[in-house]
């Protein structure tokens, strides 16, 4: 029979094992983010991550089995960080129509200065370099960043809409969907123009300044009808 003093060293043990691991896996993330914008996709592996961090490539197979599953690991602590930074603007605003205004300028100044990790981040979807890299396990993990992105702001559209008289508005949540797209379209004619060494020549802030008034007006107005 085991002790209770030793189950309880065991379990002290096995904890400190854990949180050894999970830092460790952060800065192997850390790492590999860092690689990935320095070199690009094209020239990614683990050695080279294993490498920067003085482990050996089969040590790092005890933390990510492959190097789409380290790729997937960075697409969805980028996403995280957005939609807690999303809501947490969100959350302070006062009206769904500030809701849809901060959403989309948290959006664009996460990125706005750093395009290569919008870039990144938007190149290892559907269509990009690791196409075959979400698969349904990946999206169950994928979408509660959907409601730190979108619920907020649907929330305060609909509580306009029964205390403002306000118009009614079709579907707010897509509506918040559609802001966010705006944003990423914009960000996306910023690195293109940026790769081309050809920018655009509308400032940042008139840009941003002017999809925030359009859906502002709009969502005063109820959206699309």
């Amino acid at each position: 029979m085991v002790s209770p003093k030793t189950t309880l060293a065991r379990t002290k043990r096995e904890a400190r094992n854990e949180r050894r691991r999970d830092q460790t896996r952060a800065e192997v993330l850390d790492t590999a983010r860092e690689a990935v914008l320095r070199g690009g996709l094209a020239g990614f592996t683990l050695a080279t991550v294993a490498d920067e961090l003085g482990l050996t490539k089969p040590a790092l197979y005890y933390y990510f089995d492959s190097k789409e599953a380290l790729l997937f690991e960075l697409l969805l602590r980028e996403w995280f960080e957005l939609g807690a930074e999303v809501q947490t603007a969100v959350d302070a605003s006062e009206s769904g129509a500030d809701a849809v205004e901060q959403l989309m300028r948290t959006v664009f100044d996460r990125y706005r200065y750093r395009l290569e990790l919008f870039m990144l981040f938007y190149k290892m979807g559907p269509g990009g370099g690791f196409e075959g890299i979400i698969g349904p396990a990946e999206l169950e993990r994928i979408r509660p960043v959907n409601d730190l992105l979108y619920a907020g702001a649907e929330s305060r559209l609909r509580a306009d809409q029964r205390t403002g008289g306000f118009p009614k508005m079709r579907d707010p949540r897509r509506f918040a969907f559609t802001a966010h797209m705006a944003v990423i379209g914009l960000l996306n004619m910023k690195a293109i123009a940026a790769s081309a060494n050809d920018p655009l020549i509308h400032s940042d802030d008139d840009m941003i300044d002017d999809l925030c008034t359009t859906f502002r007006d709009a969502a005063l107005k109820g959206g699309t009808r």
